[in-house]
């Protein structure tokens, strides 16, 4: 997997690697779900392959996918293949230039809030000093608003369904019923902004 890659393609796959290992152990990533990626050129991502399980996870399971989301032919081998969302990663490179890696968990307390807020379309954040770990956010005296879409089997409808977000500037979003999704400039701040929206859940659950 890392053949072919320069120095610091090698470094941000193995942090990849680590924050994978890391969402396991925190249980953001129950039986074999949850998919990961990483831009390396305009039109080469690596992203993690479908149905392993992510304590087990190993850099050889990072595979080579173009813009479109199909595999790059050295990586087509039997029972391979990329996750069934890899549009929504592909879709959010082409919004996005300036984004390099985007993660997704399924932590049980943002699924059960993705269903709990999905009739209000979002989730509402604020006053709490951690927004700050959030890019371009430096102050608690703000607003962050976390959309909600429902979870369609269709990747093309959902992603449709965010278009009426984007206008107020996410920086990620829930699936109902499902997960989060966030992403950031490189591997350290998409994962930093998983480990910020994950405190705001729990906030969020004191609220209610």
């Amino acid at each position: 997997m890392l053949e072919g890659l320069s120095f610091d393609q090698q470094k941000e796959a193995q942090e990849i690697l680590e924050a994978i290992k890391f969402f396991s152990l925190k249980g953001w990533s129950p039986a074999t779900s949850t998919n990961y990626s990483l831009r390396l050129q305009n039109d080469r991502f690596l992203i993690s392959r479908s149905g392993v399980d992510k304590s087990q996870f190993k850099l050889d399971d990072l595979i080579h996918i173009n813009s479109k989301g199909e595999i790059y032919p050295e990586f087509q081998k039997p029972g391979v293949k990329s996750s069934a969302e890899t549009m929504i990663h592909t879709s959010i490179y082409a919004r996005f230039p300036e984004i390099n890696c985007v993660l997704h968990t399924h932590s049980v307390l943002g699924t059960w809030l993705s269903q709990k807020f999905a009739i209000e379309k979002a989730i509402h954040f604020n006053g709490w000093e951690l927004l700050k770990g959030l890019a371009g956010i430096d102050t608690h005296l703000t607003t962050v608003t976390l959309p909600i879409v429902y979870n369609h089997q269709d990747m093309e409808t959902l992603m449709n369904e965010m278009e009426y977000h984007w206008a107020y500037g996410p920086m990620g979003f829930l699936i109902a019923g499902h997960g989060l999704y966030t992403w950031g400039r490189n591997v350290f701040e998409a994962k930093r902004h998983i480990e910020t929206f994950e405190f705001l859940f729990e906030l969020k659950k004191l609220e209610k």
